[in-house]
């Protein structure tokens, strides 16, 4: 009588070799940067995860709508499929976009780069306080 045991290890080796994009191929599953979006005290703050970029190859610009961070993540390594056995960290180009309140102007906008994290605040416009009234509804 053959038994066989569960081996889990063994499952996502058979899993390994089907070519899964969650473990091979640069850039098959995406580089998306995390981001943190905190508002407070008259200012948005955007913190993006970026580890191993080069700030050069970071661009954030202003549109009449959204604040756009993108850029590309390279992997510089020449590695034959014989020599990688797993490979769970993502390349390629990314681009996340956050919606912007009305009148936020592209000179209150400062952004950093430290330690792998950009961080871009943004001085967000003064808000006007709008009276609540009724507005009647006529009949046509």
């Amino acid at each position: 009588m053959d038994l066989k045991i569960w081996n889990p290890f063994l499952d996502l080796e058979r899993e390994w070799r089907l070519d899964s994009p969650r473990f091979f191929g640069e850039g098959l599953a995406g580089f998306r940067p995390t981001l943190d979006v905190v508002r407070g005290d008259g200012e948005l703050t955007i913190t993006a995860e970026l580890p191993g970029m080069d700030p050069d190859d970071v661009e954030v610009t202003l549109d009449d709508t959204s604040l756009t961070i993108s850029g590309e993540k390279s992997d510089e390594r020449e590695v034959s499929d014989d020599d990688r056995y797993v490979c769970e960290r993502t390349f390629g180009r990314f681009q996340r976009r956050i919606a912007m309140p009305e009148g936020v102007s592209a000179d209150k906008i400062a952004a950093n780069y430290d330690k792998g994290v950009l961080t871009v605040k943004v001085t967000l416009p003064e808000e006007r306080a709008i009276e609540p009234r009724t507005i009647p509804v006529e009949k046509v």
